[in-house]
């Protein structure tokens, strides 16, 4: 890897966390700072506007309304903000980020981390600033930053790597979804816990196979998620499950006392090796000097696909900190993934239209390390469990494509996966239809689900997009321990609450007592993250203004709702939701950080008052 090249990929990592970052300050109004407002550029003072001289309508003697666009914030930090679509005012990207200083001077601030601590000074109290999650969140976006550029410089080859399969179709789109991680999240792409040699072993941009390493578990310490399904062993070939089979009988313990139980390298040598020592000395668990069986990382981390084309993918315990979370696997979550599948095809099952455009993966079969003297919401056990995830075996069929919707918003270096989908030479008119079929795909299923009373994950890591013969045809759901509902719509179509366990104490998303809050799903993991990102990247990549395809997602959610079987006062108060509300609630994905208590546990989360994309008024 040249050094350029190495320049090249910080400077992308750089440039993108920046714009989360003072996008996320902006839209959780963290900026500006409280009491103050932006001022227009073109008013600012001269010494202001001198620190801007390339954004100054007087250095633009042809076109005297550049600056007009621009405003300023003056107060502590001085940044250059313009109005935007997805969430109002934005941040000009690429423009000098200058911090105030105590004699009056101001200096420039150039990193993420620089900037997150100038702004965090300035924008929370001295006792909100010391806690622990204000100088987790600074140290991840160095971290982000480290590891994005190391995905980032496989994008050239990324680019060039042409699929000869619906296989290799779905790895690409994993690998090239993996390079963002979550749209518009600054830290996203920070796995504390990972160096870099463990980023280029184990991150799915780099394709590598990774040999899974195998523990056994007294039968008596598992829980599973179905009695009659498949074998753990099930994910290995003959030859592979008989090395299984020797290194028990070398161990002196049988398949009949033991379940074999596959382990990502990484969790085997960090967390199972030290932290499970009582369990490995009075043989409840025994560790296999084997490694057999070769998958890679997917863009979700702990799910793997196997190096040989298959259905059959498996998700496992890979316990760094992503997120603010730990990527454990818990019991807790399984069991629930297993109500939540249920109850989706229950939901699907009352829609005839929804049958032909709804795939899902399978997620029943599954283990997990439970000892009797351990609960559901015990930290320990969560750390050492697997599922096999199966696929629809049709859309392994050579005229299918499986893509991540996070695959479709990566601008590639001025290249798109649209182009090596539909083809070189594609006109605006192209990308402009193919977009106009993924919206109304994705809200015609949406709402055909959300008026059964169920929202699945929509965020485009878990929402794949299914193409036949390069035509969008449906979509593809996975991870169902988060299906959303609202009970009152459950009823209506005769299916019963699916009794999910929630810990005591503990707020949930899953369950929603209104429409208003069921649709906040579709609002912001559905539209704001996983549609905005397409939108953005398109709009980059092919040179499209981006409310152009904006029109075109309203216009497609607004004919989802309007043909959508609902009682017209739930349709009309969608609409204002949806349309007709100046605000509308957004996700907080920066102040749940910040607020963490340095434990690590569930995923820090919140919802805040934000800008409406729709909104005409």
């Amino acid at each position: 890897m040249s050094t350029l090249m190495k320049r090249s990929s910080l400077q992308a990592a750089e440039r993108r966390i920046m714009a989360d970052l003072m996008n996320s300050f902006l839209s959780e109004q963290l900026l500006p700072l409280e009491g103050y407002s932006f001022i227009d550029f073109a008013a600012a003072p001269a010494p202001f506007r001198r620190l801007y001289k390339g954004y100054d309508s007087e250095e633009h003697n042809h076109n005297q309304n550049v600056a007009s666009r621009y405003r300023l914030h003056t107060q502590g930090v001085l940044c250059l903000v313009e109005t935007g679509v997805r969430q109002g005012t934005q941040w000009v990207q690429g423009s000098p980020i200058y911090e105030e200083k105590t004699d009056g001077s101001w200096v420039l601030v150039d990193s993420p981390a620089e900037v997150g601590r100038a702004v965090l000074q300035k924008a929370l109290s001295d006792e909100a600033y010391a806690l622990p999650g204000v100088v987790e969140f600074l140290i991840s976006l160095d971290i982000a930053i480290e590891q994005y550029a190391l995905g980032w410089e496989q994008v050239q080859y990324l680019s060039a790597n042409v699929p000869a399969s619906a296989y290799e179709w779905f790895i690409k789109g994993e690998r090239v979804a993996a390079l963002r991680d979550r749209p518009f999240h600054p830290s996203s792409k920070a796995k504390v816990g990972f160096n870099a040699e463990d980023v280029t072993r184990y991150a799915a941009e780099f394709g590598k196979a990774i040999a899974l390493r195998w523990v056994a578990i007294r039968k008596d310490a598992v829980q599973q998620g179905c009695e009659d399904g498949l074998s753990i062993l099930d994910v290995l070939d003959d030859v592979q499950r008989g090395v299984v089979e020797a290194e028990f009988a070398r161990k002196g313990i049988t398949l009949y006392e033991y379940l074999p139980m596959p382990v990502h390298p990484w969790q085997l040598e960090h967390v199972i090796l030290p932290r499970f020592t009582g369990e490995i000395e009075e043989g409840s668990i025994v560790v296999l000097d084997v490694e057999v069986g070769d998958v890679q990382a997917t863009s979700s981390l702990r799910s793997m696909a196997p190096s040989t084309e298959s259905t059959r993918m498996l998700k496992f315990p890979v316990s760094v900190l992503s997120l603010g979370a730990a990527r454990y696997l818990p019991v807790v979550k399984l069991l629930n993934g297993l109500a939540g599948e249920r109850m989706l095809r229950q939901a699907v099952a009352c829609d005839k239209t929804l049958k032909d455009k709804v795939y899902m993966c399978e997620e029943q079969n599954w283990w997990g390390f439970m000892p009797e003297s351990m609960g559901l919401f015990d930290d320990h056990p969560r750390h050492l469990a697997a599922q096999i995830r199966v696929y629809p075996a049709e859309l392994l069929g050579e005229a299918y494509k499986v893509i991540p919707m996070a695959a479709l918003g990566v601008n590639l270096e001025g290249h798109h996966l649209l182009t090596e989908i539909l083809g070189n030479d594609l006109s605006s008119t192209d990308v402009l239809d193919f977009y106009t079929s993924i919206a109304t795909t994705f809200y015609d299923i949406v709402m055909r689900l959300f008026k059964v009373g169920v929202v699945p994950e929509i965020h485009g890591q878990n929402c794949c997009l299914v193409l036949k013969d390069n035509q969008v045809k449906g979509l593809l759901f996975r991870d169902h321990d988060s299906v959303r509902l609202h009970q009152p719509y459950l009823d209506k179509h005769g299916i019963a609450d699916p009794a999910y366990h929630i810990r005591p104490g503990y707020s949930n998303s899953l369950y929603n007592e209104t429409i208003q809050k069921l649709i906040f799903y579709v609002q912001s993991l559905g539209t704001q993250v996983n549609l905005a990102a397409i939108m953005e990247a398109l709009s980059e990549v092919y040179h499209i203004p981006e409310t152009k395809l904006w029109e075109i997602t309203e216009q497609a959610w607004k004919e989802a709702l309007q043909h959508v079987q609902l009682p017209e006062s739930d349709r009309a108060a969608l609409a204002h939701a949806i349309f007709g509300s100046k605000e509308w609630p957004v996700k907080l994905v920066v102040r749940p950080l910040l607020e963490a208590d340095g434990v690590p546990g569930a995923m820090p989360s919140g919802k805040g008052i934000g800008w409406n994309p729709f909104y005409k008024g």
